[in-house]
């Protein structure tokens, strides 16, 4: 779940790996896919962003190894039509669809049905926000949560677990429709 950054830059197969730079010469991100039909550029391109790219080398060059943080919960994006059910003024925050149990979440006191609107400070504006928030925290960090519930903001805390790589997969094969995902 890493937040590419979208571009119209020429990218072809083979590119992969190089530079994206913008307009002062500076290195954004990595070129690392294409849409396309036909196998050659088509004209949208995205790379991992620079800032994602130098956090992962940092962990390999301190532990050896990257890892990511997991809360155990399956959400899905805010709709204007469950913002309005709900009683939230705008179409914002992470919707609870699954809580694992014993996870991190399921302690924290975490419920489906919440929409989950900030985490360690931060506001969560779409769902696809979340990932990348508990997937860039340490694992053990505790952190503050604030989810909407029956028509009040809670203030829950978590402490952040790690995710197994053998756990991603699984997650990523069961949550795969557009718009749902596991962190």
């Amino acid at each position: 779940s890493l937040p590419f950054i979208q571009t119209d830059v020429a990218v072809n197969p083979g590119n992969s790996g190089g530079p994206l730079l913008n307009l002062a010469g500076e290195v954004v991100g990595i070129n690392s896919q294409i849409y396309s039909r036909t196998g050659g550029f088509m004209g949208i391109s995205f790379a991992i962003p620079i800032d994602e790219a130098m956090r992962v080398a940092d962990q390999l060059r301190d532990s050896g190894r990257v890892t990511r943080g997991r809360i155990g919960v399956g959400i899905a994006e805010v709709t204007k039509d469950v913002a309005d059910a709900l009683g939230l003024q705008r179409a914002s925050g992470a919707l609870v669809r699954s809580v694992e149990s014993g996870s991190p979440a399921e302690r924290g006191g975490v419920e489906v049905g919440d929409i989950i609107t900030r985490l360690d400070g931060r506001s969560i504006e779409r769902s696809s926000d979340l990932p990348r928030l508990v997937g860039g925290t340490r694992p053990g960090t505790q952190v503050a949560m604030q989810v909407w519930r029956k028509g009040n903001t809670r203030d829950l805390t978590l402490t952040v677990a790690e995710l197994e790589p053998d756990r991603s997969a699984r997650a990523a094969g069961r949550g795969s429709q557009i718009g749902r995902a596991h962190v």
